[in-house]
């Protein structure tokens, strides 16, 4: 009779099987098997073994029947350490999800030789924090920093960086998540040239499997650590974690396109409170999310002083008389930027007989006009050379607001003999040099210029407003800021066709009456983050089932459904369920288990990529549909 017992999770995506089995160690496996080792696990009717992770180890059994015995021991790593293993549970029950979806984030795809090689290095590792770990006190921040860099590391990089250094003075490790690979390759850029490279741990998310697998290693082992990645570099397995740093959090990037479609400002409130470590959002602009918590009091409120050289015009002109003129000023002195709303030669394109917004052949989308001045769909991205006008029959078409690429060509007249560099998110660039040269740039995908930019010229502003969103406002302000902030202390900003209080408060960096205002519109409509929203999304019979059981709960209202435009035809609905943060848990509890009951035998596949998906699509947090 086994002596030890195990509690398994098993690497399964079906929600039913979302919870630990139990089973019988073999006395052989006993003296090595730990909590959070990989296990091989025998599972119901199947031929082949399951994988799964420990999550716990008892003396005696609580199940009284016969149990099965765990097949064979993978690793003796125990690579899902316990505080993980507790965030990823609390992530997937916030989230509506399962551990499972919640899993493939946080542990990386093991490499069994980088594995093994680390082993032959580390015998034994602890993970639980150093007892002799200084236990500092807990800090709550939202940091509004101030667009001007130093020796040519931005703020928000020193703001970091000093942050990091008090921690490891207290044995304390960090982790800072950003957007995408350039803040990445800045931050650790600053890290290297400083002191505090060696404590350097690199979790981008562009580098192997091998790598991102001995990076995920070396966090087991003891020591100050600084994690620098994207959205995934908050699960790094860090056993004396002290500070978590968010850098620019409304940032889309941050935001997990495939269930458990969490956001890495909501996993790390989540393990702040778990680890009670303290946590820091930095940005230039302030998302509506951190403006809730700062007025409730969660999060403390830092802002860096800023005087900024930033004029708005009121014009109906794409590009006005002042925004000419600042580039010519600003060509004699450094690099210019132009930020545009959009990429390609025309951002979207008509029928040049009935001026009929052109639709795409194959799944009715809307055109625009690509680098190559060739019409493509943005739904589908297929080319569409064989346009034909649904309602007049004409087969050419007008461009509409210029592009990127139109921008350029206009500008290459205005300016002859100037160089002009374009940067796409199809095509960035990372950096610039220091020479006279225009960059005409879409929202994100502006480089840095090595001596800063000497003019940035913002357009498109009243587009960028347009947008048909609940957070255009919002989103607008922030692409705006960052692009402010790549300019250097002396050199001047403008945005065109940007009238009113807005303006005029952004002009003078009023960035936390910006934010409150938005957040009040919010709280007018109820609508996030004054409120959460949820979306349901699958076939209208099953849906319809689980809306029936939701009717009538308290503080649940029910929006939809309503039919969802796919290839053409209605292929699925949607439903959207607005309700209060106290009732998130229970009612992430109850649609998973309505979910489960009600699509049992159904099955689901995409139409796009042909696999299967689960019967009903929840997403508690669902920021596209506003």
């Amino acid at each position: 009779m086994a002596s030890l017992f195990a509690k398994v999770v098993i690497d399964s995506p079906l929600p039913q099987l979302d919870r630990p089995f139990e089973y019988a160690v073999a006395e052989d496996l006993a003296p090595a098997i730990s909590v959070g080792s990989r296990v091989r696990v025998p599972f119901g009717r199947a031929a082949t073994q399951t994988d799964g992770f420990v999550v716990g180890l008892s003396q005696t059994a609580e199940f009284q029947g016969e149990l099965a015995s765990l097949s064979s021991l993978i690793s003796t790593l125990p690579a899902l350490a316990p505080n993980i293993y507790d965030l990823a549970r609390a992530v997937a029950d916030r989230q509506a999800a399962t551990l499972n979806d919640v899993l493939k984030l946080a542990v990386p795809t093991r490499s069994v030789a980088v594995e093994k090689r680390w082993l032959e290095n580390q015998p034994s590792i602890s993970l639980k924090s150093d007892s002799e770990v200084q236990q500092p006190q807990v800090q709550k921040i939202s940091h509004l920093a101030a667009p001007i860099a130093s020796n040519g590391i931005p703020q928000w990089c020193e703001y970091f960086l000093n942050l990091v250094r008090e921690q490891a003075a207290q044995n304390r490790s960090t982790v800072i998540c950003v957007p995408d690979f350039r803040d990445v390759n800045v931050l650790r850029g600053a890290l290297l040239a400083s002191e505090l490279g060696p404590n350097l741990i690199d979790y981008s998310a562009d580098r192997t499997n091998s790598k991102r697998y001995a990076s995920f290693l070396q966090c087991l082992e003891p020591g100050p650590h600084v994690v620098v990645g994207n959205r995934s570099a908050i699960y790094a397995p860090l056993q004396n974690l002290g500070l978590i740093c968010i850098w620019d959090d409304a940032d889309s990037s941050h935001a997990e396109p495939t269930s458990p479609y969490s956001n890495t400002r909501e996993v790390a409130l989540i393990r702040q409170s778990l680890e009670e470590c303290s946590l820091v959002f930095s940005s230039h602009s302030r998302s509506s999310e951190i403006q809730r918590l700062v007025e409730i009091g969660y999060l403390e409120e830092q802002v860096e002083q800023f005087e900024p050289q930033i004029l708005v015009s009121d014009t109906e002109s794409r590009v006005d008389g002042l925004a000419w003129q600042t580039i010519r000023n600003g060509l004699k002195v450094g690099p210019v930027l132009v930020q545009v709303a959009s990429k390609g030669f025309s951002k979207s394109s008509y029928c040049a007989k009935c001026s009929e917004r052109a639709k795409c052949h194959s799944c009715n989308g809307p055109l625009w006009l690509d680098a190559k001045n060739q019409p493509r769909c943005r739904w589908c991205y297929s080319t569409n050379l064989n346009f034909t006008c649904t309602g007049c029959g004409g087969r050419d078409l007008r461009p509409g607001k210029p592009g990127a690429t139109r921008t350029i060509s206009e500008f290459g007249r205005a300016f002859p003999g100037s160089r002009i560099i374009e940067s796409t998110g199809e095509n960035p660039i990372e950096w610039v040099d220091g020479s006279n040269c225009i960059v005409v740039a879409t929202p994100g995908a502006e480089p840095r210029a090595k001596t800063g930019y000497s003019a940035v010229i913002l357009l498109d502003c009243a587009e960028m407003q347009s947008r048909d969103s609940l957070r255009a406002t919002e989103e607008a302000i922030r692409v705006w800021s960052n692009a402010v902030a790549l300019m250097t202390s002396n050199g001047q900003a403008i945005a065109v066709g940007l009238p009113g209080t807005l303006g005029l408060k952004f002009s003078q960096w009023k960035q936390s009456e910006i934010s409150a205002h938005e957040l009040n519109q919010r709280r007018e409509l109820r609508f996030p983050p004054a409120v959460r929203m949820a979306s349901l999304a699958g076939v209208r019979d099953l849906l319809d089932k689980v809306l029936g059981e939701l009717t009538g709960k308290p503080g649940v209202e029910i929006l939809g459904p309503m039919p969802i435009q796919s290839a053409g035809a209605t292929a699925e609905w949607r439903a959207l369920l607005r309700y209060e943060y106290g009732q998130g848990a229970a009612l992430a509890a109850l649609l998973k288990a309505q979910v489960l009951q009600s699509t049992a035998g159904h099955r689901r596949v995409s139409a796009k990529s042909g696999r299967a998906m689960r019967p009903i699509k929840i997403n508690m947090d669902d920021t596209e549909v506003i």
